[in-house]
């Protein structure tokens, strides 16, 4: 019963999930089509795959803002320790997590229905 309510919430804090994460990567992807800012989050764990040389990493993610759905491509290269060697964006742009946070603030907040 203990791990519902740390799953779902209840008496206890909910489980925080934030950069504080050692074991993922987190990004900020600004599209092409209308300048949305996407969080992605690569998981060190289980989101690389063996590179085509089969001694270093791959990741490649298809990156969709939630705005005007506009569609970038990430690819990350890490070597045999897991550690980032490069990365690149098709149709996009890494951009600073204050961005995305300035981007966040500024959404609406929707409406209650009692209004």
């Amino acid at each position: 019963m203990g791990f519902l309510k740390r799953l779902f919430g209840g008496d206890s804090k909910p489980v925080s999930r934030d950069e504080s994460d050692a074991n993922a990567l987190i990004l900020y992807v600004k599209g092409k089509k209308c300048g949305a800012i996407a969080r992605v989050r690569v998981d060190l764990r289980n989101d690389l795959s063996l590179d085509d040389d089969g001694e270093n990493y791959v990741v490649r993610k298809q990156v969709v803002d939630n705005v005007c759905y506009g569609m970038a491509e990430l690819e990350l290269h890490f070597d045999v320790n897991h550690k980032e060697v490069s990365r690149a964006v098709t149709n996009g742009e890494i951009v600073a997590r204050a961005d995305w946070e300035q981007q966040e603030s500024l959404r609406i907040a929707p409406r209650s229905r009692n209004q």
